[in-house]
């Protein structure tokens, strides 16, 4: 094991150095603040030990909020052509707990701006490109849901950015490149200071619908009283506090 010290870079500066710094075979990612199953990583070699075509291997999410509560289960499909579709429509595979080829890895080539969200996908469509893609259907990661992450500070910009992922992705297959493969320049939303705070209340009653999906009521209406103090204007929120005290 070999610790990096450096200056923050940003998200893609650090994850391409990892890339690069890496000397194994296989390379597996995992968020600084999420869990992995003591098995994930053997369960995931021994997959690419039994497959040579195999390229990129994920796993079944268990998510929770930032106290480690139940969120409830993101389940992905196992096979190559059902990754593909659901990649399709900006999903398939949750990228903290894939492991790829490493060959793979910098054939796809790495991370790559100006994308603040999404790069991952990004990154996943390309590889995906180099071989076949498969998940296993056990549950291996904890993906710990929190109001400062990445996806609530941008969330209100993410139906732009995966728009123009997938047509980057639509360019390669149909032209053998892309705009950023070919050195063009693309357009993307610009980011406003407010829309995280916009986004909270959203978060917040998603993580109520995933508390009462595993059996926790109270939680639920825990979290939706916060949504309904964090935005009292949003019927969404008092919508969700009716159901949830009259017909549950």
């Amino acid at each position: 094991m070999r610790l990096i010290e450096r200056s923050n870079r940003g998200l893609i500066e650090t994850r391409n150095q990892l890339l690069e710094e890496a000397r194994g075979e296989l390379i597996a990612w995992m968020d600084s603040d999420d869990l992995s199953h003591p098995d994930r990583l053997e369960r995931q070699v021994a997959a690419f030990d039994s497959d040579v075509s195999l390229v990129c291997l994920g796993t079944n999410i268990q998510l929770v909020d930032p106290q480690g509560h139940d969120l409830g289960i993101e389940a992905y499909p196992e096979d190559d052509q059902g990754i593909r579709a659901a990649q399709r429509r900006g999903g398939g595979l949750r990228f903290a707990s894939t492991m790829q080829r490493r060959t793979a890895a910098i054939a796809a080539g790495g991370f790559r701006h100006p994308f603040r969200m999404g790069e991952d996908l990004d990154f996943l469509l390309r590889v995906a490109e180099q071989g076949r893609l498969a998940s296993l259907p056990d549950i291996l990661y904890v993906y710990r849901q929190h109001l400062l992450n990445t996806c609530t500070a941008l969330g209100l910009n993410w139906p732009e950015y995966c728009s123009v992922i997938l047509e980057l992705a639509c360019e390669r297959r149909e032209r053998g490149s892309d705009r950023l493969q070919r050195g063009e320049e693309i357009a993307l939303p610009e980011i406003k200071s407010g829309d995280a705070r916009k986004l909270v209340p959203i978060v917040l009653l998603d993580w109520a619908r995933g508390a009462l999906g595993a059996g926790h009521r109270m939680r639920a209406i825990r979290y939706t009283l916060r949504s309904i103090r964090t935005s009292p204007l949003q019927r969404a929120g008092w919508r969700q506090l009716a159901k949830l005290l009259l017909f549950t």
